[in-house]
């Protein structure tokens, strides 16, 4: 089993991809250096850090579809967590830094660069947005621990 890291830690004055940075300090507004272009859309309080991860890219690229990390403009690539099994509400610490899932990313038609189909190819796989509970710096290589949050679908 591969233990959860951050794989890469991206930013991009608006659009994407976003390109790795060594560190950067993340707070409640999100990544310093990085920004969107269209804030009705991207960033804010509750979309403050994109996540998305290797494994996806992964099997994108098995489908033909070349990309690599930062492509979708995440701010966190992670490696070793599996993002189809969050929920609104749990919670990830990366590194020093807590961040809570707020909600799934929504595919952006900007991704069309790479295949006009891509957006739709993504839905269910697309990554999560999420809101800053501790600001902190981070980096790659940070040790990421999942907090499960939301309430159980079937009870216990």
């Amino acid at each position: 089993m591969t233990a959860a890291t951050l794989a890469q830690l991206n930013v991009s004055q608006g659009g994407i991809p976003k390109r790795p940075v060594d560190s950067a300090r993340v707070t409640r507004f999100g990544v310093d250096g990085d920004a969107q272009r269209n804030l009705k859309y991207h960033g804010g309080p509750n979309r403050a850090v994109c996540i998305f991860s290797e494994e996806l890219y992964a099997d994108l690229r098995d489908e033909g579809i070349d990309v690599t990390n930062g492509a979708f403009g995440e701010n966190f690539t992670t490696r070793g967590v599996d993002l189809n099994a969050l929920e609104k509400g749990d919670r990830l610490r990366v590194g020093d830094c807590l961040i809570e899932i707020t909600d799934v990313r929504v595919p952006c038609n900007t991704l069309k660069k790479w295949s006009a189909t891509l957006p739709k190819a993504i839905v269910g796989r697309s990554g999560w947005v999420a809101k800053v509970v501790e600001e902190a710096v981070v980096k790659p290589g940070d040790a990421i621990e999942v907090i499960r949050m939301a309430p159980a679908l079937f009870g216990t």
